[in-house]
């Protein structure tokens, strides 16, 4: 599991090789309630970001298998639009 706090070029390069994998969008506090679970290829969290210029800043990427993700953040919620 790797996370994406500054780097938004860096979590997009992630992407771009890892479509596969999967992606936990989490506030800056890893906030339990707020967690939300997507497949790396999911729109709302891949291309052009929607708010703003960047992906990362106040929040956060957790990206990895969705084993990993699931063991260690248990709370986070499945995304409606990719799983």
């Amino acid at each position: 599991m790797k996370r994406f706090t500054e780097d938004s070029g860096a979590y997009e390069h992630w992407l771009a090789d890892n479509q596969d994998q999967y992606v936990i969008n989490a506030e800056r506090s890893l906030n339990p309630n707020n967690l939300m679970l997507h497949r790396a290829s999911c729109r709302t969290i891949n291309g052009t970001p929607t708010r703003g210029t960047t992906w990362v800043g106040s929040y956060v990427k957790l990206v990895g298998t969705r084993a990993e993700l699931e063991t260690e953040h248990p709370t986070a919620r499945a995304c409606l639009w990719c799983l």
